[in-house]
């Protein structure tokens, strides 16, 4: 199998025990509450909230953080499954934390999602009572969790046997990857044997190289992404024969995570608020989880601290850096096993001056030791008009 580990939000599973007859029913009574968990601004949500939900990526926004998955193909109960990140929901990408600007349009996904924060009930479109019958999971629309294939069965320790390949037959004939599943049983995953389209337009990677589909032999086991195919298949865009050219890829992720965070800063958001009589004050946050460990010690070790507020979006008002703070840090303290999407990092600030984003439950994005960048000015949010544009998803 093959050993690769990912830094990844672990859900927990929900476990029943035997002997009281009131067990089954307080079970089905949390598992209820677990799915429905209305998430609150300022609170993390219990682990194993949400529903779990898979398909491939149709449509995004990469500025506000929304897109869209198609679960189905033609007319076989087709859904299509709007949704908007958490502000401390994570993405990933190869096993590295990634944003939804770097996932290809047609990459199956899995998501963990949630009912609406509240106070943004309207920020997906309801559904219709018929749309609802279609897709009962239609409701749960922010996401916490957004992954690829290959991190969501890597993390969780599976892996793909090759058996052989065999020629399909129908309208369209494809060449089939036959592959049986090496590991535990995954709620949402495949668990049982299953054929990949597989064709020249696969990526095979071996030593960090593209080699042919004739290097792909019974026996390996093998990881794969994968995205839509013709007549409710399944066609592998990638596969990864061994574990040193999934790590290559892993790697160039995390860079470009990297620069990513280090460019925009890393988000939170305000736990308390304490304001000083001749003005500034101290200011609480608690960083996001699912970031590279190497930012928040970045982070910790740096004594002054910028921190600009910003919107659920994760967008900051115009030029983050002008229209953002100074923070001496105060305090730093860590949480150990914190909640999904919290990392466990809390830093208290003394700032000179109060913004209007500095208030409990209020996102903001904090500067460590790197240097300042001029953002694309899309990424801003200028003015209320462009604030109103950006509390709704606009459906295409």
């Amino acid at each position: 199998m093959l050993k690769y580990l990912v830094a990844i939000v672990m859900f927990l599973a929900f476990s029943t025990t035997t002997g009281n007859a009131s067990e089954p029913a307080k079970a089905s009574q949390t598992a209820e509450a677990l799915r429905d968990h209305v998430p609150q601004r300022g609170k993390f949500p219990p682990a194993g909230s949400g529903v779990h939900f898979s398909g491939d990526l149709v449509f995004s926004d990469p500025m506000n953080r929304r897109g869209g998955l198609r679960n189905g193909n033609g007319q076989t109960n087709p859904r299509r499954h709007y949704f908007a990140m958490l502000p401390y929901g994570t993405v990933w990408y190869h096993g590295a934390p990634a944003d939804i600007r770097d996932i290809p349009v047609g990459t199956h996904m899995h998501g963990r999602f949630l009912l609406p924060i509240a106070g943004e009930e309207k920020t997906i479109p309801p559904l219709t009572e018929s749309q609802l019958k279609q897709n009962p999971h239609g409701k749960y629309n922010h996401a916490l969790v957004l992954e690829d294939d290959v991190t969501f069965y890597s993390r969780q320790g599976r892996s793909w046997k090759v058996l052989g390949k065999e020629q399909g037959g129908g309208p369209a004939p494809r060449l089939k990857l036959s592959v049986e599943p090496v590991g535990p049983e995954i709620e949402g995953g495949i668990n049982q044997p299953v054929l990949f389209d597989i064709d020249d337009g696969t990526r095979i990677w071996q030593n960090r190289k593209l080699v042919g589909k004739d290097q792909v032999k019974p026996g390996q086991e093998i990881q794969v992404n994968l995205t839509w195919g013709p007549f409710a298949s399944l066609a592998t865009t990638d596969i990864w024969l061994d574990e040193e050219s999934l790590a290559a890829f892993q790697e160039i992720q995390r860079q470009r995570h990297l620069r990513l965070i280090r460019t925009r800063y890393l988000p939170g958001w305000v736990d308390e608020v304490k304001n000083f009589d001749t003005g500034g004050g101290e200011v609480t946050v608690t960083l996001f989880g699912g970031m590279d460990p190497i930012l928040y010690e970045e982070i910790r070790k740096t004594p002054t601290n910028r921190i600009s507020d910003a919107e659920i979006t994760l967008r900051t008002w115009a030029y983050h850096a002008e229209y953002s703070v100074h923070g001496q840090k105060l305090d730093w303290n860590v949480t150990p096993n914190p909640l999904p999407g919290s990392s466990g990092f809390q830093m208290r600030l003394r700032v000179p001056q109060m913004l209007d984003g500095f208030r409990p439950g209020r996102v903001v994005r904090v500067k460590g030791p790197w240097i300042y960048v001029l953002l694309p000015f899309d990424e801003w949010i200028m003015d209320a008009n462009d604030f109103k544009r950006s509390e709704t998803l606009k459906l295409p």
